[in-house]
């Protein structure tokens, strides 16, 4: 893989659209932050006296999150030492793209449907470019596909990028969107968010809180709150719920444990579409919320069974949800770290099972449902329940691919193999 300190950006913002905002900034900014993620030290942006204001206005906490140094104005091509990445900054570019260009070295370019592109140019082909673009408004977009052979550029098809995001669990094609009129934007702005939102994901919140989640991360989105604080907001709510529930109060733990569940899900979406993204906190939240579950059920047994969870029915009840949750968990980690792949989103079947598993969104939707009901015991034993069948599936499951095939790590053989295993 090509060093990606080694390049330079280059966008082209000459067009209006190029400062036009989506999820809190402008199309260029998002740009700018993702080659920042990928290591890059410096940009030049290629602005116009149409779209130089807008396209200067930079969120405040761009320069705390990235080393980047950024030069506004038409720029010399001509005098190019470095490689760079070129892109357009009225495009909305899928970031499988970008690192499918970075990794690959220079010389190659993406062409779009509608005249978009990005290439990744060597020194050479830039000084190119800037004779070519000497006297001529055609926009560097149209310069590199009318002479890309004199570039020695090499196009790529979009069809050589897999489909599958496995962070993500979903399936989506890679995309470059030109923004040529405002009348796209509500569209764009539903694709971005689409491509943050997990592929395989319990039903509660696929058809739950989408949209809600939607609306609070598009208003977040316009203001300086960070992801993290989010994040922290999501684990002190879902924590609070624990002496709530062992105070018997669990109509405010349901409550707690729902705007936990909610922020939680705000914090991922937020961070992926304002390129505002901390591993560390991701690995701490992970860590912080498998206890908080646990400790969920453990409290609510306690409660229920005032205090005695040493013997009677609601102690054997917590005791096997406990065991069983922890079962599940240990199976779900223990095959993604042995095959590099999720035990849930390996089939569709499997897929089409985790929109009912008993996980957390599930087990607390029934628990909801119970205590409004006045059942709220009974559902605890109907939580309880329903992980033993998901242990158990999960368990079948593992079992069976194991026994057929050791399941490879790209989505597409993942599919030719379980065809071949009749799973």
């Amino acid at each position: 893989m090509s060093s990606a300190a080694a390049f330079q950006l280059w966008i082209d913002a000459t067009r209006p659209a190029s400062g036009w905002c989506l999820w809190g900034m402008s199309l260029v900014e998002r740009q700018v932050r993702e080659a920042g993620r990928r290591g890059l030290r410096r940009a030049q942006v290629w602005v116009s006296p149409v779209s130089e204001a807008s396209v200067r206005r930079l969120r405040p906490d761009l320069h705390r999150l990235y080393d980047l140094e950024i030069k506004f104005g038409a720029g010399a091509l001509a005098d190019a030492t470095d490689p760079a990445l070129v892109l357009e900054g009225d495009v909305v570019y899928d970031e499988r793209i970008i690192d499918h260009l970075l990794s690959g070295g220079p010389g190659r370019v993406f062409r779009g449907a509608d005249g978009e592109c990005a290439a990744l140019i060597d020194a050479a082909g830039l000084r190119q470019l800037g004779r070519l673009a000497s006297g001529d408004d055609v926009g560097l977009a149209a310069l590199i596909a009318r002479h890309g052979d004199e570039l020695g550029l090499t196009a790529v098809d979009m069809g050589q990028i897999e489909d599958y995001i496995s962070s993500l669990r979903l399936t989506m094609p890679p995309y470059m969107i030109r923004l040529a009129s405002p009348e796209r934007l509500p569209e764009v702005d539903r694709l971005m968010y689409r491509r943050t939102f997990k592929g395989v994901i319990d039903a509660v919140a696929l058809y739950g809180y989408y949209h809600l989640v939607r609306w609070i991360t598009r208003h977040i989105s316009r203001t300086r709150l960070s992801p993290n604080f989010l994040t922290v907001l999501s684990i002190l709510a879902i924590w609070a719920a624990v002496p709530l529930f062992l105070l018997d109060w669990h109509g405010w733990a349901i409550v707690a444990a729902w705007i936990g569940v909610i922020l939680d899900s705000v914090d991922g979406k937020l961070a992926r579409l304002r390129l505002h993204l901390s591993e560390a906190m991701g690995h701490f939240e992970h860590l912080a919320a498998m206890p908080g579950l646990g400790l969920w059920y453990l409290s609510i047994g306690w409660s229920l069974s005032g205090g005695g969870l040493g013997g009677g029915v609601t102690a054997v009840a917590t005791w096997i949800l406990l065991a069983s949750y922890l079962l599940d968990k240990g199976l779900s980690g223990g095959f993604k770290a042995l095959y590099g792949c999720e035990l849930f989103d390996y089939r569709p079947v499997d897929a089409v099972f985790h929109l009912v598993a008993c996980r957390r969104n599930i087990g607390l939707l029934i628990y909801t449902i119970g205590l409004l009901a006045g059942v709220g015991r009974e559902s605890l034993y109907a939580i309880a329940a329903w992980m033993v069948v998901t242990t158990a599936f999960h368990a079948l499951r593992f079992a069976w691919i194991a026994a057929a095939d050791r399941p490879p790590r790209s989505r597409t053989e993942v599919e030719v193999r379980g065809m071949e295993a009749g799973s």
